[in-house]
C-alpha cells in the first residue's frame, strides 16, 4: 500500500501514490471543516453532534441533521479515489454508525500536523542530549509546517484553537533552533533566529535569554546591556511587570563572565 501523506496545515490534500485528492475537490468550505475535523479526531468516533458543532459552530441549521448526512455522502465521493489501494485494502474511509463517524487511515498514515508535533518533541529531545544537528533539522521540520497556518479565513472556536497551537509549536521550534545553533558556535545565525522569535512572540522571556546567549558568544558587551534593557522596557510598557528572577540571573552571569 501506498504511504498516505495528509496536509491540513497550509492548503489541504491527500496523497497515496499517484492519487492526489486536492483541497478544490472537497465540498466547499464545510466539506473542509468536516474533513479536517474527522482528521484531527481521526483516532476515536466522533459523534453527529460534535461534527456538527464543528460545521456550523453556533449557526447549526434546522435541518442539520440531513445536511450532515449529504455532506458526509459528498465527502465520500471526493476521497473516493484514496478508497482502495492497489491490493485492495482500506486506505482511506469514512466509517458510520448510529450517531457518529469515524475515520479510518492506514496506521503509517502521515499528517503533517501531527508530523510537526513529532518534530518539535525530537528537536527538543536533541537540544537536551547536545545532538545539534538533529535538533535543527527536526526544528526546521517543525518550523516550516505550522508557518502555513490552519484552514485560512475560518473563525469557529476549535479552528482559532488549532492556529493558536499552531503557533505555539512555531515559538517552541525557534527556540530549539536558537539553542542548537548557538551550541554548535554559529552565533550569527542564533541571533537572527532569536530576533524572528522576538518579532513573533515580543514577551517571550525565552527568547531574550537565547539572544543574550548568542549575544554573549560574541563579547558585545554594550549589546548584550541593549538586549536586557529591550527586554525590561518591553515587559513594563506591555504587561506593567519586570522579567523573571531567571533572566535577571543570566544577564547577571553573562556579565560577570565578560573580561573587565
Amino acid at each position: 500500500m501506498a504511504l498516505v501523506r495528509i496536509y491540513l496545515c497550509g492548503r489541504l490534500a491527500i496523497e497515496s501514490g499517484d492519487h492526489v485528492v486536492t483541497e478544490r475537490a472537497l465540498p466547499a468550505r464545510q466539506g473542509r471543516r468536516l474533513w479536517a475535523y474527522l482528521v484531527l479526531h481521526r483516532r476515536r468516533p466522533v459523534s453527529r453532534d460534535d461534527l456538527a458543532g464543528a460545521i456550523w459552530g453556533d449557526e447549526i441549521p434546522d435541518s442539520w441533521d440531513v445536511a450532515l448526512t449529504t455532506l458526509v455522502s459528498r465527502l465520500r465521493t471526493a476521497i473516493k479515489p484514496l478508497t482502495l489501494s492497489e491490493a485492495g485494502d482500506c486506505a482511506v474511509a469514512i466509517t458510520g454508525e448510529p450517531g457518529r463517524y469515524s475515520l479510518a487511515t492506514p496506521v503509517d498514515a502521515v499528517v503533517d500536523l501531527e508530523r510537526a508535533r513529532a518534530a518539535l518533541h525530537a528537536a527538543e529531545t536533541a537540544v537536551r542530549q547536545e545532538v545539534w544537528g538533529d535538533a535543527l533539522s527536526e526544528a526546521r521540520v517543525a518550523m516550516e509546517i505550522a508557518a502555513r497556518g490552519f484552514l485560512s479565513g475560518e473563525e469557529l472556536p476549535w479552528i482559532e484553537g488549532q492556529r493558536r497551537g499552531l503557533a505555539d509549536l512555531r515559538l517552541h521550534a525557534l527556540e530549539a533552533t536558537v539553542a542548537a545553533e548557538i551550541g554548535r558556535g554559529r552565533p550569527d545565525l542564533a541571533e537572527r533566529e532569536a530576533e524572528l522569535l522576538l518579532t513573533l512572540d515580543p514577551l517571550s522571556e525565552e527568547g531574550y535569554r537565547l539572544l543574550m546567549r548568542a549575544v554573549a558568544i560574541g563579547g558585545d558587551t554594550l549589546r548584550l546591556a541593549g538586549v536586557m534593557d529591550a527586554c525590561r522596557r518591553t515587559f513594563a510598557l506591555q504587561v506593567d511587570a519586570r522579567p523573571s528572577p531567571e533572566t535577571d540571573r543570566l544577564y547577571a552571569e553573562l556579565t560577570a563572565a565578560r573580561p573587565a
